[in-house]
């Protein structure tokens, strides 16, 4: 809490001094200098003016509500305790099984905000290997006749009811 006070403090005082460099050279002057638009520093002026140091403090929560509804949050939290899946996956299983359109960055936001454990990191397969060109002496080609007697061996065989 006494940290959280000390921030608010900070920016109550940051704004103080810009309202300083306003008095010496004009709202114009101030909000260039600062990079605020001339009717903020405006306002902050009045707000101090009317309430002191108090009037300085931001209005504004920390952070804005959360637009997410409480389905969606509990549908993340069960793709990720349950399931294991990341924001990728949690994306598409949303999709695919309840069609809500989610973005990954919103499910990075509810993870981080839910305190969600992190997922393992799972080691990727190998990649098979195609084998059809494969030949037997290295560096030479195989040729058309070879190919062909290759896929023929490794297809399917079709069966056919007559």
């Amino acid at each position: 809490m006494k940290t959280e006070w000390v921030a608010v403090m900070k920016e109550a005082r940051e704004r103080l001094a810009v309202l300083e460099y306003a008095n010496l050279h004009g709202n114009k002057g101030a909000a260039r200098r600062f990079g605020f638009d001339r009717k903020t520093v405006r306002h902050w002026r009045q707000r101090w003016q009317a309430q002191g140091i108090r009037g300085l403090i931001p209005r504004y929560p920390k952070r804005r509500a959360r637009p997410v509804g409480e389905k969606i949050c509990d549908l993340v939290r069960h793709a990720r305790l349950d399931f294991g899946y990341g924001t990728t996956r949690t994306q598409l299983w949303l999709w695919r099984v309840h069609r809500l359109r989610v973005l990954q960055s919103t499910i990075q936001r509810l993870v981080r905000d839910l305190a969600l454990p992190k997922i393992r990191p799972v080691r990727k397969r190998r990649p098979r290997q195609l084998r059809l060109f494969e030949c037997d002496h290295p560096g030479l080609r195989p040729g058309r006749r070879e190919v062909r007697a290759r896929q023929r061996a490794t297809a399917l065989p079709v069966h056919r009811d007559r």
